[in-house]
């Protein structure tokens, strides 16, 4: 009894870690409550991301530039460079939260090594710009008409302080100084650690998830309880790893559910029924398992009995320990 409860215990703290990593702050698992974007990328300093979707046909690219972590007295900047990895002749969008407490937005060409941070025209047309700044984290949207020669290029971003209303300099030191990187808005590539569409990923993810779970790891658990508990060499040893497959198959399917449900949350009118009906049952017959099938088995050991059923999955197996 007490070395189940370890391995129980184990699996828990695998499916909290596991968890906790699923949840940790990422381009793919963020959401915009009235937007939709193709790609996304986590830029690799200074806690910021970039989503973008490219309309070939109108020749646009619409952005949206989030910076974590920040406060209402910092500025916020994002732009693209065609000549280089650099803050020079930078073709930038700046926010900030003005005196008044409102954001602000507005583009600036960096053509010096100690710019003015001053309103000024872009060398491509920006028809639409606008901020937004709610918990700690500011949002840049805009779209670009850009050419094809700048669909693949180099992208800079920064942040600095704000006093009256002045944008003042930037650090010069640490990941202020590394926030450069390369993007494609046409393939969707970037220099961040994550990029593409996020949409797809997450239907990759939804369907490794839910393969390892529901169709390797719960028909292994059932496998080993049938087949290895008539060798008395493998007694208990089959009990163990099949309360491990189990409970482990149960943990990986939740993971995978929860991002199904999140796919359909993201894809509004789109409604797969016999998948979704597939997918609803296999989760409430998991969880009948995992909720009732330790309650059985701590029942019916504490009046010594011999046999316990377990639902596994959607199959039932006669459980001999």
């Amino acid at each position: 009894m007490e070395k189940t409860r370890k391995i129980v215990l184990f699996a828990c703290l695998l499916l909290v870690s596991f968890l906790a990593s699923s949840s940790a702050q990422t381009c793919l698992n963020h959401s915009f409550s009235n937007r939709q974007y193709a790609n996304c990328s986590d830029l690799p300093a200074l806690n910021c991301f970039l989503h973008w979707t490219y309309d070939e046909a109108a020749g646009t690219v619409e952005v949206a530039f989030r910076h974590t972590g920040t406060t209402s007295s910092r500025w916020s900047a994002w732009g693209i460079n065609p000549s280089g990895p650099s803050m020079l002749n930078t073709q930038a969008l700046v926010a900030y939260v003005n005196s008044s407490g409102i954001p602000h937005a507005f583009t600036t060409s960096i053509d010096s090594m100690s710019p003015s941070m001053q309103q000024s025209a872009l060398s491509f047309q920006v028809p639409s710009l606008s901020a937004e700044f709610e918990n700690n984290e500011m949002r840049i949207f805009a779209v670009m008409r850009i050419s094809e020669s700048l669909l693949a290029t180099n992208q800079v971003w920064q942040e600095g302080p704000v006093s009256n209303d002045q944008l003042m300099i930037h650090p010069t030191s640490g990941d202020n100084m590394r926030s450069t990187a390369s993007v494609n808005f046409l393939t969707g590539q970037s220099g961040g650690t994550s990029s593409g569409s996020s949409r797809t990923r997450r239907r990759n993810v939804h369907g490794v998830l839910n393969t390892v779970s529901w169709g390797i790891l719960m028909p292994l658990g059932a496998i080993t309880a049938r087949y290895m508990k008539v060798f008395k060499s493998a007694d208990p040893a089959w009990f163990y790893l099949h309360v491990v497959c189990q409970t482990s198959a149960y943990a990986v399917g939740v993971a995978g559910w929860a991002t199904g449900i999140r796919l359909g949350s993201d894809s509004a009118g789109v409604t797969h029924n016999p998948h979704r009906n597939i997918g609803i049952t296999l989760f409430c017959l998991g969880t009948l398992q995992v909720t009732f099938a330790s309650r059985v088995f701590m029942f019916l050991k504490s009046y010594k009995q011999t046999f316990m059923v377990e639902i596994c999955g959607a199959c039932r197996c006669l459980l001999c320990f």
